[in-house]
């Protein structure tokens, strides 16, 4: 009889302390989500719930599963794939990693931003229409210049141009730069099931 107590004690023990880490468990998932929003040239806002990362006082990463097919500059990614973005509070861009289908090839996105600000809940920045997509072969490929409106102001479309001088002069640093995080995050094992 004493042993079964003792026995029963101990299962309630563990049941209650299972009961804390999934608990736990659930409330971190919860604490990770972080909303990504975009907002176009246009004012239209787009946003995201994405996985928080990391956070540091001007450099944040989010996790975004793809949920469904999106073809961009001939480059597929279908649902199921990752999105690790990167985002500084001091740079003109933010960047998109993908590894499309799990291969080996990592393709980097980069969006021509302002507006960048960073916060636990949430990551909002301006979308300032073109991008930069370095493919898996290291190709550069420049997109969506026809979506800058004719009538932007000046400054503005000074401030774009300059960003992509930048982002074409210095991509090869940048990408060098996260390479081993971007591999790291893109290329690791998942959780054992």
């Amino acid at each position: 009889m004493f042993f079964f107590l003792n026995r029963c004690e101990r299962c309630e023990r563990r049941e209650k302390e299972s009961w804390f880490w999934r608990v736990l468990i659930k409330f971190i998932r919860i604490m990770s989500i972080c909303i990504e929003k975009k907002q176009a040239l246009s004012g239209e806002i787009q946003t995201y719930s994405c996985e928080l990362v990391r956070l540091d006082d001007d450099f944040g990463v989010l996790k975004y599963v793809i949920d469904r097919d999106y073809t961009v500059a001939g480059i597929r990614l279908a649902p199921g794939d990752m999105t690790y973005a990167f985002y500084w509070t001091d740079r003109p861009y933010t960047l998109y990693t993908w590894n499309p289908s799990g291969n080996d090839a990592i393709v980097y996105y980069f969006n021509i931003a302002d507006r960048i600000v960073l916060s636990p809940g949430e990551f909002s920045w301006r979308d300032l229409a073109v991008d930069v997509l370095i493919d898996g072969s290291g190709e550069e490929h420049i997109l969506d210049e026809d979506e800058i409106p004719p009538r932007l102001e000046a400054g503005l479309r000074e401030y774009i141009e300059q960003a992509r001088d930048t982002v074409l002069s210095s991509s090869q640093a940048i990408i060098k730069s996260i390479d081993p995080l971007v591999r790291s995050l893109h290329l690791s094992p998942g959780p054992c099931t």
